[in-house]
């Protein structure tokens, strides 16, 4: 083999992404890869990397996944970077094999030229229940098992990758700000999603609650943390878009407060719960829950993506919508999708993924021979966003 020829089979994986090896970064309440805005519609897959740990037909399928998400143009995938239940973790401590999984995956994404956006902890009681804990030990105590756990798992994933551009950024949760403000409502515990033969906890107990304001400084430290670690790569919180009735929630201090949060204490919760060094604000916006607020009654509508966005921009920051979807049974033609993509275009909202790309059994899964107007709908956004590059 002549010396070009060398040349190029060793620039060959750097060629697969262009220009946009580069990290992604933050420009005021932008993101821009290399010296263009980053602009995307793309998907969730829940399972990715837990398909890859288990092996087999299931890897194979996630391998399917992101090979036709490469071909569809969809070149962003997030996931949960951790395992679900305890039982997910089996095999945490065998590099061969948990960690192995994880490299694999990364090295499929890197070779179809798909970034990934991996969930450092998508289910909050996993590390106490691991632990023998409850969330409040995780939260408060830096001591505890539990938050130990946590920071060596973010500590082993992100210097794993820290130099990896493959990886957009890292998000830390899936919807934890959900869970906040409600002790109210199950006062002496629960049960809810509680599957003993997976590793969880017999019972939810009072100090699994937590209010937002003993969340603001956890995420702010795990944040800082992460940045202590990695100087390449941004941070979302993962955060679904707060609920109707967030800041009065809060207010309350776990009395019940549902009055409907005007424009401004929505504002006061979006930036509170997004303290620096969390670089990018995360809502996940579905039909009900997310649009039926600030006087829409439309359960189609995304109008209310334009306030959001207004407060994001007010706030410093940017947006992007980590989860977005319908019941494609319910609803084979979702115009609530075409709306929020036609607003997230005009907006210029850098990321939206859709849920949950090639997912069967799944009432809201997308791939292109169940959901082929979706997809459609997906890729003509993508080529609007390509236009005003």
């Amino acid at each position: 083999m002549n010396k070009a020829g060398i040349v190029f089979l060793f620039l060959l994986p750097f060629l697969c992404f262009g220009e946009e090896k580069a990290f992604l970064r933050r420009v005021g309440a932008d993101l821009y890869l290399g010296e263009k805005p980053f602009r995307i519609v793309s998907v969730n897959k829940f399972d990715l990397f837990l398909r890859f740990l288990s092996g087999g037909e299931d890897k194979q399928q996630a391998i399917r996944a992101i090979e036709e998400c490469a071909k569809q143009g969809f070149k962003v995938i997030r996931f949960s970077g951790v395992g679900y239940y305890p039982k997910d973790m089996r095999h945490w401590a065998r590099e061969n094999i948990y960690w192995k999984a994880f490299d694999e995956l990364v090295d499929t994404a890197k070779k179809n030229g798909v970034y990934l956006i991996p969930t450092l902890n998508w289910n909050i009681f996993l590390f106490p229940d691991m632990a023998g804990e409850c969330v409040q030990d995780m939260l408060k105590n830096p001591d505890s098992r539990s938050r130990q756990y946590l920071w060596l798992y973010t500590y082993q994933l992100v210097t794993r990758y820290k130099d990896e551009p493959t990886i957009l950024f890292w998000e830390l949760t899936n919807e934890m700000n959900l869970l906040a403000d409600l002790a109210f409502m199950n006062p002496y515990g629960f049960s809810d999603g509680n599957w003993i033969e997976l590793g969880t906890s017999y019972m939810r107990l009072r100090r699994d609650h937590f209010t937002t304001d003993e969340m603001i400084p956890f995420i702010k430290e795990w944040a800082s943390f992460i940045k202590s670690l990695d100087k390449n790569h941004l941070i979302g919180s993962g955060f679904s878009i707060p609920r109707p009735a967030a800041q009065h929630l809060r207010m309350a201090k776990g009395k019940g407060d549902w009055t409907e949060d005007s424009v401004e204490e929505f504002y006061t919760y979006l930036r509170d719960v997004h303290p620096d060094p969390v670089d990018i604000i995360s809502i996940h916006f579905y039909p009900r829950d997310g649009n039926l607020r600030f006087g829409n009654k439309d359960e189609n509508s995304a109008k209310v993506l334009e306030i959001i966005k207004k407060v994001a921009d007010r706030i410093g920051k940017p947006i992007y919508i980590g989860e977005t979807g319908d019941d494609y049974e319910k609803n084979p033609d979702s115009l609530f999708l075409k709306n929020v993509f036609d607003e997230v275009v005009k907006l210029n909202i850098p990321i939206t993924l859709v849920w949950n790309w090639m997912s069967p059994n799944d009432a809201y899964d997308v791939n292109p021979e169940r959901t082929p107007n979706i997809v459609a709908l997906m890729k003509r956004a993508n080529e609007l966003f390509e236009k005003s590059r």
